[in-house]
């Protein structure tokens, strides 16, 4: 059977299972209370359950059990299934863990440190790297701790990002999209099965995560998430050589976010464990971008990353055009805020610096420093709606629709006036 009958099998088993199983685990959610509250952290004003992550991680297993046993002609390699299974059963228990009562990060990293060492114990090492310019290296008895940081590093990426609808979910499905090109390229089978299968049931939670009746994946879904991918991008980088900056490409913003995020709080001499309300994608809606413009921008700012690797790794040039772009529209969506802000004093350097969390002073410019995120979000949502009962009130009296010049959701600095 063809590689690409497989991923597309694959990705539709997941996707209708995953589909069908999401509005049962979102009524779980509830009837156990597992759920997300309102809080200054947060972009959402109601309860929502946390258990769309419990979801994906049924539907993945299901679906190729059912692939296996149905349509597929040929045995799974189920020992290592086996270890992957056992290891996402115990994250995701830490996670329901903290999803329900709340883990203090600090015990929630022992319990994480656990899981890695128990997956390295039973043959989940990275053993060897391929870096560019230099070739394979083996790590020899360097795979320790080079494992236990690649695991920890996308276990918590994962958990720092998934702050927005969409955002972690997004990302997730353009990494395991990446690996079935990745996987399909070297014609590795199972992990084109299995990043298709990844992939097609996380396509169905995005749309629920989106959707008016959310879900969420919760600390337990965002941190499986990110040790299934781990796995994934592990084990295939063992047994073909590829590229370290090829597999980390579809990873870039959760990396980016996570280094930025523990260099900041050493800054501030504050705990690494502490959480705060300064992520990429908080900054990029305190310059004024809506939530859903910001995970759109740092979306697009991923695929361009991921097809300007896949050019490079497929010896395909022209794909560097569509890269260019996927980061002119982020760009241009970063240009639109500037054009608002700029009125207000704030120079197009300060503002990139601020959105790649290199430099804080432009939350005391703004003013911005003592407001939450759901603040933020409240008001942007408010100044949105009046600037609509403005543009009907003019165009019911004028004919034709007007823009309020002032935008409402621009930044603007402190001043004398309601802000």
């Amino acid at each position: 059977m063809k590689l690409e009958v497989i991923a597309l099998l694959g990705f539709a088993a997941a996707f209708l299972m995953s589909w069908l199983v999401q509005p049962h685990f979102r009524n779980l959610g509830f009837l156990t209370e597992i759920v997300d509250h309102p809080g200054y952290r947060r972009a959402h004003r109601e309860p929502v359950p946390r258990t769309g992550g419990m979801a994906i991680f049924i539907s993945f297993f299901c679906a190729l059990f059912f692939l296996e046993h149905v349509i597929l002609d040929t045995r799974l390699p189920w020992s290592w299934l086996g270890i992957l299974s056992g290891a996402g059963l115990a994250i995701l228990a830490l996670g329901v863990g903290d999803d329900r009562f709340g883990i203090h990060a600090e015990k929630k990293l022992y319990g994480q440190l656990v899981v890695i060492v128990g997956l390295m114990l039973f043959g989940q090492r990275l053993d060897t790297v391929t870096l560019p310019l230099v070739g394979t290296i083996a790590l020899g008895g360097w795979a320790w701790p080079f494992t236990l940081m690649w695991y920890l590093g996308f276990i918590n990426s994962m958990n720092l990002i998934d702050g927005l609808d969409g955002l972690a979910s997004g990302i997730s499905i353009l990494a395991s999209a990446t690996l079935v090109v990745l996987s399909m390229a070297v014609n590795e089978m199972y992990s084109t099965l299995f990043a298709a299968t990844l992939c097609g049931g996380t396509v169905a939670f995005f749309y629920w995560n989106v959707s008016k009746r959310k879900i969420f994946l919760g600390d337990s879904g965002s941190m499986w998430m990110g040790l299934v991918l781990a796995s994934l991008m592990l084990n295939l980088s063992q047994t073909t050589p590829i590229q370290l900056p090829m597999l980390l490409a579809p990873m870039i913003v959760p990396i980016w976010d996570t280094g930025t995020t523990i260099v900041r709080r050493y800054r501030r001499r504050t705990s690494i464990f502490q959480a705060d309300d300064f992520h990429l994608h908080h900054r990029l809606l305190r310059l004024g971008f809506s939530p859903a413009g910001a995970t759109l921008c740092l979306l697009l700012v991923t695929m361009g990353t991921t097809v300007f690797a896949l050019s490079d790794f497929l010896g395909v040039a022209w794909l560097g055009l569509p890269a260019m772009g996927l980061w002119m529209l982020a760009a241009q969506l970063g240009a639109q805020r500037h054009l608002q802000n700029r009125r207000h004093g704030l120079d197009l350097f300060s503002e990139v610096s601020y959105a790649l969390g290199l430099d804080d002073r432009l939350d005391k410019l703004t003013g911005r420093i003592e407001q939450d995120v759901a603040d933020i979000i409240d008001l942007q949502a408010e100044r949105q709606r009046v600037a609509r009962l403005k543009a009907g009130m003019r165009e019911a009296t004028t004919g034709s629709l007007a823009v309020d010049p002032e935008s409402p959701d621009a930044v603007r600095p402190p001043s004398k006036d309601t802000y």
